[in-house]
């Protein structure tokens, strides 16, 4: 089969295309031809060597996927063939099939489609649980989603946006902004977000995954009982070779002390943690999200130019690094 399978980290120009032994199953393991496999600000660390959640070298990137179950082990029971699922689990997803254990499996709800479907685990899990599992947010709050126009931050947009929310977004260009105005929400710029909020509205929930000062000045304009939920520090850069880099990273990383809080919470998020060590715990999410999203019509933004052959997974790996794409980026293992 074909797979993005990763030798050595590195850039961009690690990435490609090998053919490997299609997997077998073991008895509580299934086969899934895999539909499209969902890129992530992760899989760029990982391939940079800066994911300390990673695989172990070498072995197939991907995160999460959306497939048919080709093939079931002996002992399978949750699963049949011909079934339509999602994937989610540690590496092995950039690849036409995928073997794994039942559990790292979830029902792909028949109103997606695979391109749709490929984007539930990372992105909307992430921005559902943050908003209704850990910061309970409630209609007529104010919701600030950090870079809004990602994939995460669309899911979180419609999300709050149904619920009654009022929502603020930030983003980088004038055409991500025209975007996020599409979603319902108010787009503000990185740099005078704090301002703008902090004389008019400041969140009650605070969805952030930048870092650096971006996250330095969330916290500011957090309200009282307001909730913070951190994802990810994506402006925070490390170049391997360059020692000044690896102190600027240290510099930017974000903090918190008990003394900044003020009758708030501050909460952190890791979906690969809960997947790969909790899965008690996703089945009752992934059900009350998908229910929600299915009660109020609500769709993944998957652009078509957002997908790619697998064979172009460089061209992947460069348009979410250089933040151009607007909702998820998606490999077609096909081509």
């Amino acid at each position: 089969m074909k797979a993005v399978f990763l030798e050595k980290v590195g850039g961009v120009e690690v990435l490609n295309v090998s053919s490997v032994p299609t997997p077998t199953v073991a008895a509580k393991e299934v086969l899934v031809r895999i539909k499209y496999a969902g890129v992530n600000y992760a899989d760029i660390l990982s391939r940079q060597g800066l994911y300390n959640w990673a695989g172990k070298l070498p072995y197939i990137l991907g995160l999460e996927s959306s497939g048919i179950v080709e093939t079931v082990g002996s002992e399978v029971e949750k699963f049949k063939v011909g079934d339509r699922v999602v994937v989610a689990s540690k590496i092995g997803n950039y690849a036409e099939f995928i073997s794994c254990h039942e559990n790292s499996l979830l029902p792909a709800p028949e109103e997606f489609s695979f391109e749709e479907a490929a984007c539930l685990c990372g992105s909307w899990a992430t921005a559902w649980t943050a908003l209704f599992e850990m910061a309970r947010v409630r209609p007529g709050e104010v919701a600030l989603i950090q870079s809004g126009a990602g994939s995460v931050g669309t899911a979180a947009i419609q999300l709050a946006v149904s619920f009654g929310m009022q929502v603020y977004a930030t983003t980088s260009t004038p055409s991500k902004m025209e975007h996020i105005k599409s979603f319902g929400a108010t787009p503000l710029s990185y740099q005078d977000f704090d301002k703008i909020l902090e004389k008019s509205n400041k969140p009650d929930f605070i969805l952030e995954s930048v870092g650096g000062d971006v996250h330095a000045r969330s916290l500011k304009i957090l309200a009282p009982l307001g909730r913070l939920v951190l994802i990810g520090a994506s402006s925070i850069k490390v170049n391997k070779v360059n020692p000044f880099s690896w102190y600027n990273a240290w510099r930017n990383l974000p903090r918190i002390k008990v003394s900044d809080l003020h009758s708030q919470g501050y909460m952190t998020l890791h979906m690969g943690f809960l997947l790969e060590d909790h899965r008690e715990k996703i089945i009752p999410i992934w059900t009350r999200m998908t229910d929600y999203m299915r009660q109020h019509n609500l769709k993944p933004i998957v652009r078509p130019e957002c997908i790619f052959p697998m064979s172009e997974v460089r061209k992947a790996h460069e348009i979410i690094d250089k933040r151009k794409n607007i909702g998820k980026v998606i490999l077609d293992p096909s081509r």
